[in-house]
């Protein structure tokens, strides 16, 4: 909720490691925008579709 997008990037590459599927990083996603706000959501978005299409082209 802090804008720390560094951070969620990480997380995000560590949860896709640890097995969490795409539609779960959607549904964590959801909940952001839920609980922070949707423009934290989108920002959450960006960057996991970044780390998502790096997963996929590597």
């Amino acid at each position: 909720a802090l804008g720390k997008m560094q951070e969620w990037e990480i997380h995000c590459r560590g949860a896709l490691t640890n097995g969490v599927t795409q539609d779960e990083i959607r549904a964590i996603i959801h909940v952001v925008g839920i609980y922070c706000g949707v423009p934290q959501a989108l920002e959450c978005f960006r960057v996991a579709r970044k780390v998502l299409n790096e997963e996929n082209a590597g």
